[in-house]
């Protein structure tokens, strides 16, 4: 008996694992600028004169 069937290889393609976790990054971005404000305030706080803290 003659097999006459082609044989069919399905090729798998794979793609980039995408875009996926970046959000981590946008909370470290909000966080460090909430830190750098703050610490803007203190650094303007200490370094001002008392007749100007009370202006």
């Amino acid at each position: 008996m003659e097999n006459n069937q082609p044989i069919i290889i399905k090729r798998v393609k794979r793609f980039g694992g995408g875009h996926h976790g970046g959000a981590w990054k946008i909370a470290f971005a909000d966080f460090a600028t909430a830190m750098m404000a703050f610490f803007l305030v203190l650094w303007l706080m200490s370094s001002a004169t008392p007749e100007q803290l009370l202006a």
